[in-house]
């Protein structure tokens, strides 16, 4: 009798992990995978002639959602994480900021402060009053950058692996940033090669920028859902004290990922907590 008992306790045990697993795996599978078409592909010009490159994806009846890729990346960044599902929801832009994919280098210094401006001339050319933000890495610091300085033109915002200064950066990962940038600035004075002081350039914005104070962050006035890594390469307290910051802002630390491992959690965390978000605000 008591065999009989444990062997329907397994098969029930076995029924249960198997639904569970397949569940999961269902609903992973559940979210879209495959690249949407590209509906326009241009360029705007910034403030100072540059040309800036964008793609838009998706519903152009629906809210704006603008995308920001990380420190040397471009409009392509999330093509095979985050754009095919956000894509049937929003009308989505990602933007090569300057100096990648075929976005112009400009003149003068690559600052925050500069792409921020770029970003409003988008939204003027465009048409848009108002967008979503999503940005990671250095494109979240460039989301967070334009809503401090134009929060009236912010639906929401959804910074991921960013911080405010390069003190939130720890000390390990800021030293191998500066010594990257330290090789760069002397192989561009040595050479004089324009594609070794673009790098350098890029790099730069990670070294002394952004250049906010969490006293900033009060003037962002919407919903805002901070990512992180639980292992990233900001110091917790950190990304933290960026959402106690914002009024009304959310986190989430997502368990096991680093900076940009982050993303090999895109089906089963970040795209179900990125949706609940938009749900939430009615976004979506």
């Amino acid at each position: 009798m008591m065999k009989k008992v444990l062997s329907l306790f397994l098969v029930f045990v076995i029924m249960v992990t198997t639904f569970s697993v397949f569940s999961a795996v269902s609903s992973a599978e559940g979210y879209a995978t495959q690249m949407p078409e590209i509906k326009e592909h241009g360029f705007i010009t910034a403030r100072d002639g540059a040309k800036i490159e964008y793609g838009i994806y998706g519903d152009l009846s629906k809210d704006v959602l603008i995308m920001l890729p990380c420190n040397g990346n471009d409009m392509h960044n999330f093509d095979g994480t985050l754009l095919p599902e956000l894509s049937k929801h929003f009308k989505v832009i990602t933007v090569s900021p300057r100096g990648t994919g075929q976005s112009q280098r400009g003149e003068g210094e690559l600052t925050f402060d500069v792409e921020a401006d770029d970003l409003l001339c988008m939204l003027d050319e465009l048409k848009i009053d108002k967008a979503h933000f999503y940005g990671f890495s250095d494109g979240g610091n460039l989301a967070l950058v334009f809503a401090v300085k134009h929060a009236d033109r912010v639906l929401s915002l959804i910074p991921m692996g960013a911080n405010i200064n390069d003190k939130g950066t720890k000390f390990t990962n800021q030293i191998g940033i500066v010594f990257e940038y330290w090789i760069l600035c002397i192989r561009a004075y040595f050479t004089d090669d324009p594609a070794v002081k673009l790098k350098r350039d890029i790099q730069g914005m990670m070294v002394g920028q952004p250049n906010l104070k969490f006293k900033d962050l009060e003037k962002i006035n919407v919903p805002t859902l901070n990512i992180y890594g639980q292992s990233d390469m900001m110091y917790r307290s950190h990304s933290k004290k960026i959402t106690a910051s914002i009024p009304g802002a959310k986190e989430l630390m997502v368990k096991g990922g680093g900076h940009s491992s982050c993303f090999d959690y895109t089906h089963e965390i970040l795209l179900p907590e990125i949706l609940g978000f938009y749900e939430l605000t009615g976004a979506i």
